[in-house]
């Protein structure tokens, strides 16, 4: 199956480059190229693609506010940031919102078309830089994952390592599909994973959560 992108960056070589990688790979087609924030939520709206590569910084509006429309009005797109950004804060934020995924500039082709396929079959993306950053900076503070973990990330991690997806788990805590989506990926990034099942297993292992045989 055709995987459609948009892809949103206002730095026309790299936009040119990351189009010449994706236009290789197979079942990848990008039907639309922008370097504004406002063309980028009309595309999207026309076009209605399943994935949304995105910049943060726009000309005119910043990928954040791109991100939350996106999520708002049209939460069946998956959005990923790409972002010559290191910092915490941004990753925090964006997956807050409810973005799929947070990759550098910095990664290879392999890594990012890796991630599209991986926000298309419902995971969640997360450079391994910004993941090992995360990881030394909570080892560093001595705060252990299980408390930096809500009791409704721990719930809904134990859910998803029991197979719910997060329709299911949404039915089951009478919670929005998005909400859960943003749970996910605040335990994902507190744990410093890139998907679901390594924060389920690394849960398991530290005792964060216990998964009913």
């Amino acid at each position: 199956m055709q995987m459609r992108v948009v892809l949103v960056d206002d730095h026309l070589l790299l936009r040119q480059g990351t189009v010449a990688l994706l236009k290789a790979a197979p079942e990848i087609e990008i039907v639309a190229e922008t370097g504004k924030g406002h063309e980028a939520l009309q595309l999207a709206h026309d076009l209605q693609p399943d994935v949304v590569l995105l910049d943060i910084r726009l000309p005119d509006l910043s990928g954040i506010e791109v991100a939350r429309s996106l999520r708002q009005d049209l939460a069946a797109i998956k959005v990923i940031m790409l972002s010559a950004y290191h910092h915490e804060q941004y990753v925090r934020a964006l997956f807050a919102i409810g973005v799929h995924g947070y990759l550098l500039k910095t990664a290879s082709g392999p890594e990012l078309i890796a991630g599209l396929y991986a926000v298309c079959r419902g995971e969640t993306v997360l450079s391994a830089e910004i993941a090992d950053q995360i990881a030394s900076r909570t080892k560093r503070v001595g705060i252990a994952a299980s408390e930096t973990l809500s009791d409704r990330e721990r719930e809904v991690l134990a859910l998803v390592g029991q197979g719910a997806s997060n329709k299911d788990i949404a039915t089951q805590l009478v919670l929005g599909v998005r909400t859960i989506e943003t749970h996910v990926s605040n335990a994902m990034a507190k744990l410093g994973v890139q998907s679901r099942t390594e924060a389920v297993n690394i849960a398991v292992q530290r005792g964060i959560i216990v998964l009913e045989p």
